[in-house]
């Protein structure tokens, strides 16, 4: 679905992505224990808002994650009312959706085969989680399912 709107420029721009979608995305002050939410209420463009006070790595990974939900239920034109928040609540692991959607952001921010060329080239995970504008955990954990730490 977003591969057609990708250029293949690194890093990926998430917000760029969303606009391409007709997903409103946008940085709003937040509390401070909420990332961001999609929301999508019945007739209305479907609407991504990430915590402004957060730091660049974690905007980016949160609008992705978002994106997450929102691919996860296709961008067919269904009437559907959420609100989906990305806090501290949902980031433990165990909700399937919340899985899809941090596992579907890794993708879309770190793509495999750029990753993997850059683990070739003998780059640290420091030096690839800037490429990416990613934090080093997000590089991490993505350089681990990817079988190459």
């Amino acid at each position: 679905m977003l591969g057609r709107f990708w250029l293949g420029q690194l890093p990926v721009d998430p917000f760029a992505l969303a606009r391409a979608l007709g997903v409103r995305a946008d940085c709003v002050e937040l509390d401070d224990d909420t990332f961001g939410a999609l929301i999508k209420s019945y007739g209305q463009v479907p609407k991504i808002v990430v915590n402004a006070g957060n730091n660049r790595a974690r905007r980016r990974f949160t609008c992705a994650h978002e994106l997450g939900h929102y691919a996860r239920r296709g961008d067919k034109e269904e009437q559907y009312e959420t609100v989906d928040y990305r806090s501290t609540a949902s980031i433990n692991g165990r909700y399937s959706a919340e899985i899809y959607a941090d596992e579907f952001a890794a993708c879309l921010l770190m793509p495999e085969a750029e990753v993997r060329a850059l683990h070739e080239e003998g780059l640290f995970d420091w030096e690839m989680a800037k490429r990416f504008a990613v934090s080093r955990s997000a590089m991490r954990r993505r350089l681990r399912r990817l079988g190459l730490s």
